[in-house]
């Protein structure tokens, strides 16, 4: 009889609205969970940053993670900041991190270096360079290419 009471009481507590919410993870574990993440090109995002690193001989280097929660979202954001040739350090990669179950994706899908890494190493590596070869170019030429940029019917990846 005993047993059948708890096992009601857990009946009762799993289905309430509480445990029907989204768990939200710790700042290590979603650092975990995006460095584990396999992209599209069937490599981790670690890897895949470790193989820009040691390719670029210096030029990209990985300044760390950067962890954030949203007031009201059953999710966090991680960042992925690094230094590519002269420009200072940025943020420019984001992902979306969430658990239960656990999910990582591209905050941006579409557009930038996060596309480009969820496409595989190759693909990165081009988008590094791009990026590289932009920084060379006067300031009124760099925000020129950024403002056509999206209208390029050629896709360089």
């Amino acid at each position: 009889m005993r047993r059948a009471a708890i096992l009601l009481v857990a009946l009762i507590g799993a289905t309430s609205p509480a445990a029907a919410e989204p768990f939200v993870p710790g700042d290590r574990q979603a650092v975990d969970l995006v460095k584990a993440h396999i992209t599209q090109g069937f490599v981790s995002v670690s890897r895949t940053i470790a193989h820009a690193e040691r390719v670029s001989r210096g030029a990209f280097t990985l300044n760390g993670y950067r962890v954030e929660q949203r007031p009201g979202e059953p999710f966090k954001h991680v960042r992925i900041c690094y230094q590519l040739g002269i420009d200072p350090p940025v943020c420019g990669v984001e992902y979306l991190v969430g658990t239960n179950p656990p999910n990582v994706e591209p905050s941006d899908r579409y557009d930038g270096l996060a596309r480009d890494l969820e496409h595989g190493p190759r693909a990165f590596l081009r988008a590094l360079a791009r990026e590289a070869s932009l920084q060379r170019q006067p300031d009124m030429m760099r925000r020129i290419q950024a403002a056509l940029d999206p209208y390029n019917p050629y896709d360089w990846r």
